[in-house]
C-alpha cells in the first residue's frame, strides 16, 4: 500500500484516537468529523464507488437505529428504577451486604456485569451496572470506567454464545447446526476461558486499583492491596464455574451461569466476613478516620423503601425474558417472527442488514419497564416522567451513533474499489500477518481488539478476522484453535473501548461529551489484557501446543 492508502486504512482508528482521546472533543462532534474524513478518503484514495459508500452508510444508519433501541431501553430501565425507588432500595441492600466500595466493585462491577453479559451482551452490561454503581455513591466517571473495564472475560460467551456462534461461525462459514461445528467452537471457547484464567485473574484487582488510585480523595494504591486476596478469588469464582458450566451445558450458558455462581460465592463470603477488609474504605478515606458513617439513601417524604425482592425483581424479570427468548424454541420463534430485512442495499451486493426488534434486548428492557410500573406501584405522572427523561436522554447518543456506525461500515465494506485493494481491516491485518507472522500469538489479540474497537462488537470482530487468523495459523504452523482463542480474547478486550459501548454507557450516566476521558481510562486495562493474552499465547504455542 502507498502512504495515502495506509492513512486511509488507519483513518477510522486514528481519527477516533486523535479527536476523542487527544483533542477531547465530544463524540457528537468527533464522530461526524471521522465519518466525513473516512468517506472522503475511501472515495478518493481507496477509489470506492459512491454507491458503495452510500450503501455502507445506510447499513450503518440501520444498525445505529437498532443500537439506539437498546440504549433507549437501558436508559428507560434506569429511569424507571430511579423514579420508582428501586435504585435507592438496591443501594441500601448492597450497603447491608458491604458498605465498602472495593467489595461492591467485585459484586456489581465484576460478577453482575459478567452475568448480564452472558445473558444479553450487545453493550447491555455496562448500561445496567453503571447506574447501580452510581446509586451506590460511585462518581459517575468511576462507575462508567469500572463497568466498561469489567466487561471483558464474559464477552467470550456474549449473549448466549453469539461471539462464537455468529462471529466465528460466520467468519469460517461453519454450519452451526452440525455437531462437528459446535464441538469445534466449544474447543475454541474453552481455550479462550483457559487463557482468561491467567489473564483475567488480575482484572478485578485492576478495577479496584483504578478506583482507589484515580477516583478517590487520597489517590492511593494501598486500599486496593488490602483486598488483593478476595479480588483474586472473585476472578476465579467466575472463570472456573464458567469453564465447568461450558463443559456441562455448552458455551451458550458459560458466561451467564459463571457470573451467577460467582455472585453467590462472593456475596456469601461478604456476608460472613471471609477475607473482607478490616476497615471500611470510602472515596474520602477510611470510614473510621473520617468519622462519616455510611447512611442509607433517603427515599423521600411520605415514601416507603421498597423491599429487596421488589427492588431486584425487574433485573430478575429482565434476565428471565432474555434467557427464555433465547433458549425456549417457541418464544425464540415468536420474538423473531418480525424481521426487517434489507438485502443488497440500493443494489450493492453483500451490503445487507436485518433487524429483529422484538428479539432485541431493547424490547426486553421495555417489557421489563412496563412490568415494573405496576410492580412498583408507579403513578401516571411518574410513568410519563420516565418516558420524557428517556427520550431526551437518548438524543445525543442517536447523533453520535448515526455517524460512528456508518463510518465503521464504510471501513468494513471497503473492498472492490478502483485501487484494487481488499477491505481496509483485511489489508491492515494482512500487513500485520506478513510482518509479524513468526510471532503471531503476540499479534492476534491486537487484531481482535482492533476489530472490536472499530466495529463496536466482539462478534463482528470475530466475523471479520477468523478466516484470516486460521490462514495465518496454517502458514506459520500455529495451532488453529489457539490462534482463534487469542483473537477472540483480544476482541473481548476491544469491547472496553469501542465507541458504541462508550457512548451508550456515557448516555446512561449523564456523561455525554466525556467519551474521550472514558476511553483514556479504559485503555489501560485493555492494553494490559491484550498484551498479557499475547504473552500467554506465545508461551502456550512455544511449549505446549
Amino acid at each position: 500500500m502507498t502512504i495515502f492508502e495506509w492513512i486511509t486504512a488507519l483513518m477510522p482508528i486514528v481519527a477516533v484516537l486523535v479527536l476523542l482521546v487527544i483533542m477531547r472533543l465530544p463524540a457528537s462532534v468527533a464522530m461526524p468529523l471521522s465519518l466525513v474524513l473516512t468517506a472522503g478518503l475511501a472515495f478518493f484514495v481507496w477509489q470506492l464507488d459512491a454507491t458503495r459508500i452510500t450503501a455502507a452508510t445506510l447499513q450503518g444508519l440501520v444498525i445505529a437505529v437498532t443500537t439506539v433501541w437498546i440504549v433507549y431501553g437501558a436508559i428507560g430501565m434506569m429511569n424507571t428504577m430511579k423514579e420508582g425507588g428501586g435504585m435507592n432500595a438496591i443501594r441500601s441492600g448492597f450497603v447491608n451486604i458491604t458498605p465498602d466500595p472495593r467489595i461492591q466493585v467485585l459484586i456489581v462491577g465484576w460478577l453482575f456485569v459478567s452475568f448480564i453479559e452472558g445473558a444479553s451482551g450487545f453493550g447491555t452490561p455496562a448500561t445496567v451496572a453503571a447506574p447501580l454503581l452510581i446509586a451506590l455513591g460511585f462518581p459517575p466517571i468511576a462507575a462508567v470506567v469500572i463497568a466498561l473495564s469489567a466487561d471483558v472475560s464474559a464477552v467470550t460467551f456474549g449473549a448466549v454464545g453469539t461471539p462464537a456462534l455468529i462471529g466465528i461461525g460466520n467468519g469460517l462459514s461453519l454450519d452451526v447446526n452440525q455437531p462437528e461445528a459446535i464441538e469445534f467452537l466449544t474447543t475454541v471457547v474453552l481455550q479462550t476461558v483457559l487463557i482468561d484464567m491467567f489473564v483475567g485473574l488480575f482484572i478485578p484487582f485492576i478495577l479496584i486499583l483504578m478506583l482507589t488510585r484515580f477516583f478517590s480523595k487520597e489517590k492511593s494504591i494501598k486500599p486496593a492491596l488490602e483486598v488483593f486476596p478476595i479480588a483474586i478469588i472473585a476472578a476465579l469464582a467466575y472463570s472456573i464455574p464458567a469453564y465447568i458450566w461450558t463443559l456441562i451445558l455448552g458455551f451458550e450458558f458459560g458466561g451467564m451461569l459463571g457470573g451467577l455462581t460467582g455472585l453467590v460465592i462472593i456475596v456469601a463470603m461478604a456476608r460472613k466476613g471471609i477475607l473482607m477488609p478490616k476497615r471500611v474504605w470510602t472515596f474520602d478515606g477510611y470510614a473510621d478516620e473520617i468519622d462519616q458513617p455510611i447512611e442509607k439513601p433517603s427515599v423521600g417524604k411520605g415514601k416507603r423503601e421498597l423491599p429487596q425482592w421488589k427492588a431486584w425483581a425487574p433485573y430478575l424479570i429482565l434476565t428471565i425474558f432474555l434467557v427464555l427468548t433465547r433458549t425456549v424454541p417457541f418464544l425464540n420463534e415468536l420474538t423473531r417472527s418480525v424481521r426487517i430485512d434489507l438485502p443488497d442495499i440500493i443494489g450493492v451486493e453483500g451490503i445487507s442488514t436485518s433487524w429483529e426488534p422484538f428479539y432485541s434486548p431493547g424490547f426486553m428492557f421495555i417489557l421489563t419497564m412496563i412490568v415494573t410500573f405496576f410492580l412498583h406501584n408507579m403513578s401516571w405522572s411518574q410513568v410519563t416522567s420516565v418516558f420524557k427523561a428517556t427520550t431526551l436522554g437518548v438524543v445525543g447518543t442517536a447523533i453520535t451513533l448515526a455517524a460512528s456506525v456508518p463510518m465503521v461500515r464504510i471501513f468494513i465494506h471497503s473492498e472492490n474499489g478502483g485501487a484494487g485493494l481488499a477491505s481496509m481491516p483485511v489489508e491492515l491485518a494482512t500487513a500485520a500477518a506478513d510482518t509479524f507472522g513468526g510471532v503471531w500469538p503476540l499479534v492476534a489479540p491486537w487484531i481482535g481488539a482492533l476489530g472490536a474497537f472499530v466495529s463496536g462488537s466482539a462478534t463482528f470482530s470475530n466475523m471479520m478476522f477468523s478466516s484470516l487468523t486460521t490462514n495465518v495459523a496454517e502458514s506459520v504452523g500455529l495451532n488453529e484453535t489457539l490462534a482463534l482463542s487469542m483473537q477472540m480474547a483480544g476482541a473481548n478486550a476491544g469491547n472496553m473501548i469501542c465507541v458504541m459501548n462508550v457512548v451508550a454507557v456515557a448516555s446512561v450516566a449523564g456523561l455525554l461529551g466525556k467519551e474521550g476521558t472514558i476511553i483514556r481510562y479504559t485503555l489501560m486495562p485493555m492494553i494490559y489484557y491484550v498484551t498479557a493474552t499475547g504473552l500467554v499465547g506465545l508461551v502456550l504455542a512455544t511449549f505446549f501446543l
